[in-house]
């Protein structure tokens, strides 16, 4: 089930073709900027004639926007895609989520970097885009984290604090993270993904609980009983 859910989009012929075309122009848009650079220059840098290049690309605008297609769009579309599925464990259902998210900024590091960097220089309607994908996203991670408080697996917290502080976690890897380094880009998104899950989740078995965790749950317990019944009196006066 969990490899299931981890699914990523499937690499095509003409993404192999793009790819490189896209890690060229980053390059040249993280040292020149965006008005720095000129379609002559991917040309060269991604080691194509200008007439491929445009076979691929009309402009920068349409490289750009196919970078925020790599970078949010498709994760998103990932991430909508997994929350719809049936499977009913809360946990692994964020966790693959949070995986999915984290790998598509492994794989991509220098990508995000620009969008991250330049994100308000985009024009306006690749900023419309990129915008919009976040949104949803973001939408997915704390609906999700909402929903397993609800059923009581995690403990009561701030879904959208929540939510934050986990995209954060994901964000801080293009910082730090080496490709090519001891861990693989996927070695490293299980450890976040895994990191998300043990923030929300509730204490463990009873045998490893000690008095001050037992409070915790005991409060937990209470929070979500408030809850229902403060649901249920709302719900009979509507």
């Amino acid at each position: 089930m969990a490899d299931e859910l981890k699914r990523t989009t499937p690499v095509t012929r003409e993404n192999m073709i793009r790819e490189p075309i896209l890690a060229a122009a980053v390059e040249l848009f993280r040292n020149h900027g965006f008005a720095g650079t000129s379609m002559q220059n991917i040309a060269t840098a991604a080691g194509i004639s200008r007439p491929a290049l445009y076979y691929h690309f009309k402009n920068k605008e349409e490289i750009l926007r196919s970078l925020v297609e790599v970078v949010t769009v498709r994760t998103q579309r990932e991430a909508a895609r997994i929350a719809s599925t049936a499977a009913s464990d809360h946990a692994e259902l964020l966790r693959a989520v949070v995986f999915s998210h984290a790998v598509s900024l492994l794989r991509h590091p220098q990508h995000f970097a620009v969008l991250q960097r330049d994100e308000r220089h985009l024009p306006a309607r690749v900023q419309a885009l990129q915008e919009k994908a976040k949104r949803e996203l973001f939408d997915t991670f704390s609906d999700l984290i909402r929903s397993g408080i609800s059923a009581g697996v995690f403990r009561d917290c701030d879904p959208v604090v929540t939510a934050f502080c986990i995209f954060g976690m994901c964000a801080w890897t293009v910082q730090w993270f080496k490709p090519g380094g001891k861990m693989t880009a996927d070695k490293v998104a299980e450890i976040i993904a895994d990191n998300a899950v043990w923030m929300v989740r509730r204490s463990g078995s009873a045998r490893d609980r000690n008095p001050a965790s037992w409070l915790a749950v005991i409060k937990d317990d209470l929070a979500h009983l408030e809850r229902a019944i403060t649901h249920k009196g709302a719900v009979k006066r509507s």
